[in-house]
């Protein structure tokens, strides 16, 4: 199904409306002005909300400065990029958080602005040294070499691991060192462009698929919190299905040049494999026949994230490198390339806050919150955020793994009785759509 477009009027139409003194620019405040009033007008609902997201971004981006014509035309079709989608998820999406599966209709906007509200009630700490270092039961340790030999243990650790906290190392997974360290040299490249270059590839500015691109430090996007993140990143992905978002049409960095766009695509090639490699484990962690998630997964959609988190001696209260947030995919495969401990977890089974320590080699994996929907709330979502309190820079490649984007994926009741809480429901209609991914 093709998402049903918002019409907005030209960026030539906004000026002359909008631009009170005539001399082709547009102030911040005119620019607010004409987003609310134009999004507004097209019947956009939460067009305040919307308007005043996308001039905070672009004010943090552009440091203030007053839009032109041409930057104009990009933030109107960004706008009209993000409300098509939330009207679009709107109406594919007929299911009230909270209700009875039976109702068939979850509301995507209104648990991500849940999730907002409780962030905030998390009291995360601001300061690195007061947070202990996880336990090996609070953060386990499973072995892919076990997966063969003890299948029925390796399923066994999986469920435990997904139900206790959400949080689990992945060791001796089968990808090559090589392959994990030249992850770290892409984030290293793309890092040492200048701040001008980077601008170009800048996210949300209309020219690429909404949720790619570059995410500059400080940027309130992804999770969306009251202060900005203090981490940088580049965003790319793929997914099939009715938005049909390619490879191709990622905003590939021209000054790399190709051999870094195909390491990119070389890095998420064996994260899908690894990733794809794991399904019929989780099959059976959910207590489901092996081959019970092979529909839902015949066309994956992914996301790649490679962030580079500044050396910082310390963070304000209520600053994080990213903030405390849930992952909204399936599951999350993370590479990190850090000095100290910098990843905090809440651990279910302890109820604290603690820091995942550093183990070479072995890949972080994390539940998110569809696949704690499809477990019928018996697997966690763990909460969690970055403080880099570091001299040195960190590094991490996260791929977020979700099923073929408009496979609607049912409770798989197995995994803890009763009846389902939740109507069968696609990435198309989760929350990360919400949030602009």
């Amino acid at each position: 199904m093709a998402l049903s477009r918002l019409r907005l009027p030209s960026a030539e139409d906004c000026l002359q409306e909008f631009d009170a003194d005539k001399d082709g620019l547009l102030s911040l405040g005119e620019l607010g002005d004409c987003l609310n009033t134009v999004l507004r007008r097209s019947g956009c609902e939460g067009s305040k909300r919307l308007s005043g997201e996308i001039l905070e971004e672009y004010s943090l981006r552009a440091d203030g400065a007053a839009v032109g014509l041409g930057a104009l035309g990009r933030l109107l079709e960004a706008a009209t990029d993000r409300a098509s989608i939330a009207r679009s998820a709107r109406s594919r999406s007929p299911v009230r958080v909270g209700e009875n599966a039976d109702a068939g209709f979850f509301n995507a906007e209104a648990k991500e602005a849940s999730l907002q509200k409780e962030a905030i009630g998390w009291a995360a700490p601001s300061c690195l040294d007061t947070i202990p270092i996880a336990s090996e039961d609070e953060i386990p340790t499973i072995d892919w070499a076990t997966c063969h030999e003890d299948p029925e243990g390796f399923v066994a650790r999986l469920r435990d691991a997904c139900k206790k906290v959400g949080f689990f190392f992945l060791a001796n997974h089968g990808i090559e060192q090589d392959v994990l360290d030249a992850g770290t040299r892409l984030i290293e490249e793309f890092g040492s462009l200048s701040y001008e270059v980077k601008q170009k590839y800048t996210m949300d500015q209309g020219r690429f698929p909404s949720g790619t691109g570059y995410l500059p430090l400080h940027s309130r996007k992804l999770p969306r919190r009251p202060k900005g993140n203090v981490v940088e990143a580049f965003i790319v992905k793929r997914e099939h299905g009715p938005r049909n978002i390619r490879l191709e049409d990622m905003p590939w960095p021209c000054e790399l040049g190709i051999a870094w766009r195909r390491a990119v695509e070389q890095y998420a090639a064996a994260m899908e494999e690894l990733a794809c490699k794991l399904l019929p484990f989780l099959s059976a962690a959910l207590g489901e026949a092996d081959s019970y998630l092979n529909p839902a997964f015949r066309s994956p959609l992914w996301r790649l994230r490679l962030s580079r988190y500044p050396a910082c001696s310390g963070y304000e209260d209520g600053q994080y490198g990213i903030a405390p947030h849930v992952d909204t995919s399936f599951f999350t495969l993370l590479h990190r390339s850090e000095i100290e401990s910098s990843l905090v977890v809440w651990a279910f089974c302890s109820e604290r806050w603690v820091r995942v320590p550093t183990k070479p080699g072995a890949l972080v994996v994390n539940a998110g919150e569809i696949l704690r929907q499809v477990s019928n709330d018996t697997f966690q979502s763990a909460r969690h955020y970055v403080l880099n309190a570091s001299d040195h820079p960190r590094s991490s490649l996260a791929f977020f793994f979700n099923a073929t984007a408009d496979f609607k994926m049912p409770v798989a009741v197995g995994a803890g009785g009763g009846p389902a809480k939740y109507p069968p429901s696609a990435y198309l209609d989760s929350q990360g759509v919400v949030q602009g991914e």
